[in-house]
């Protein structure tokens, strides 16, 4: 079975298959972006290489490339339109600047600027201030976190896009986090404390346990509700544990692992307490039979047999 929020996910995909070429019918950008092709420029380009390759006797063909082909193969516009923005309205212009309402290239990309420019829009230090033109919340918390205190200074450290994919705007899982702050923090380069990446997949996992620890307060209530039991004192907490995972993804941007972490004991606590003001006794976990048990399963067969025989 399918989970309520795959369901509601596939269906806005498939809306946003249907409506969004009318919605942005007069968008430049996506009329433009949606026909061009990384693959065939990227695909000639290797071409023009291979033949340079043949004129020296040097064997070559595409497929030597095709890892880096496939890298290119899917273009940024084909990114976005499976993205949250796209189903949200925001476009390239959104982010990158130039004029949408022109069908002139030249005119639709005025004001546009290379990811290179410091004075870009999505130059790597001024990407903090895009996003916050939407996500106001979160770069209030980034602002207060030592990657942005960096960044001020002109010098390296993580921006926006270093977690959420450019373009799919996808966050980083688990596993992903762990390597992309390693990059930094390692014992190698010792420029950051090395013990964070583990930290960090400590704390999520931590917040995945508080959800699990709130299904659990819901599934209580429920029952107790059936039963005809007073469960406000329970409801109240586990409101207060909801309150509190929903603010964790806007916590995070802070990157203060102390906090957060406080955030999530704080939030299974309360989960656990209405839990246990629900009255609903505690499920005991399913075990594995034991020595004893096959002990006397066999003990029964054997008179079974026994009695057969006679």
């Amino acid at each position: 079975m399918f989970s309520k929020k795959t369901i509601i996910l596939a269906s806005l995909l498939l809306l946003s298959i249907a409506f969004l070429p009318r919605v942005y019918a007069d968008n430049s950008c996506i009329n433009c972006h949606k026909n061009l092709s990384a693959f065939n420029a990227t695909e000639q380009q290797f071409n023009k290489i291979r033949l340079e390759h043949l004129a020296r006797d040097v064997p070559c063909s595409l497929q030597c490339h095709v890892t880096v082909l496939n890298k290119f193969a899917v273009n940024n516009y084909d990114q976005w339109t499976t993205s949250k923005h796209a189903l949200a309205g925001v476009t390239c212009n959104n982010c990158h600047g130039g004029d949408p309402s022109s069908d002139i290239k030249e005119n639709a990309h005025i004001g546009i600027l290379r990811s290179s420019d410091p004075n870009s829009t999505v130059f790597y230090r001024n990407v903090p201030e895009t996003c916050g033109k939407c996500h106001t919340n979160e770069l209030k918390q980034f602002k207060d976190s030592l990657h942005y205190q960096k960044l001020e200074a002109n010098q390296q450290a993580p921006t926006c896009d270093t977690c959420h994919k450019p373009h799919v705007f996808q966050v980083l899982n688990i596993s992903e986090f762990h390597d992309v702050c390693s990059n930094c923090h390692n014992p190698e380069m010792k420029v950051a404390p090395p013990d964070v990446p583990d930290k960090a997949i400590t704390a999520l996992e931590n917040a995945e346990k508080l959800t699990n620890e709130i299904d659990i307060a819901n599934n209580y209530i429920a029952q107790a509700k059936l039963e005809g039991k007073n469960v406000s004192a329970a409801q109240m907490d586990l409101d207060n544990a909801m309150s509190i995972r929903d603010s964790l993804p806007v916590l995070w941007h802070r990157f203060d692992l102390a906090t957060f972490q406080n955030e999530i004991t704080d939030g299974i606590d309360s989960a656990q307490k209405a839990q246990q003001e629900s009255g609903i006794p505690p499920q005991p976990t399913p075990s594995a039979p034991g020595f004893d048990i096959a002990f006397s399963l066999a003990g029964i067969a054997a008179l079974y047999l026994l009695s057969r025989r006679k």
